[in-house]
């Protein structure tokens, strides 16, 4: 094989590897179970990192879940966020721990980059979900110069969800929790 086409067959193999399905569901269109978690604050699907977790800024990279209310989309900067259903913007979105939030000191930008995010989870194609429950994977990181998400893998809405009824995980329930894995 000569060294062209290897390094061909090499990019091919390197591109494939790279994709991965995005699954942005809503639990009341799909059939799939989706998990409702029950606590907060470990990065995981039963225990989602909280806004003010990620706000703090002391999480790995690695890829976490998150939950938050959407409660509005900015464009470039934070210091254009808008706290309406009704936007203009596909790219982002903001997430709060508090449903009514109009304050960006209560929300943190999260990166939708293609065009399976911007409609599955944008307020522009979604302004029904406005102020409902998300919970979604990806990874902790700086965007528009702040601590946000980034790198979405998956995630589902949850509408009806009230996330002042769960509560935050106690260190016990932490080693517990790394002892199963």
């Amino acid at each position: 094989m000569s060294r062209t086409c290897f390094i061909g067959f090499f990019l091919a193999l390197c591109l494939l590897g790279s994709c991965e399905k995005i699954d942005i569901t809503d639990p009341e269109e799909e059939t799939k179970e989706h998990i409702v978690p029950t606590s907060l604050g470990l990065g995981t699907q039963n225990s989602p990192y909280t806004v003010e977790q990620i706000q703090s800024g002391e999480l790995s990279q690695k890829v976490s879940w998150f939950i938050g209310y959407v409660v509005g989309s900015t464009y470039n900067t934070m210091d254009n966020c808008i706290f309406e259903e009704e936007t203009t913007y596909t790219s982002n979105i903001l997430l709060s721990s508090n449903s009514t939030c109009d304050s960006i000191e209560e929300c943190i930008p999260v990166e939708l980059n293609s065009s399976t995010l911007k409609k599955a989870l944008s307020l522009y194609y979604n302004s029904d979900k406005f102020r409902k429950c998300l919970i979604i994977k990806g990874r902790f990181g700086q965007y528009f110069r702040t601590n946000g998400i980034r790198d979405i893998r998956e995630g589902y809405w949850l509408p009806n969800l009230d996330l002042s009824t769960l509560k935050n995980a106690t260190p016990a329930e932490w080693q517990e929790w790394h002892e199963w894995y």
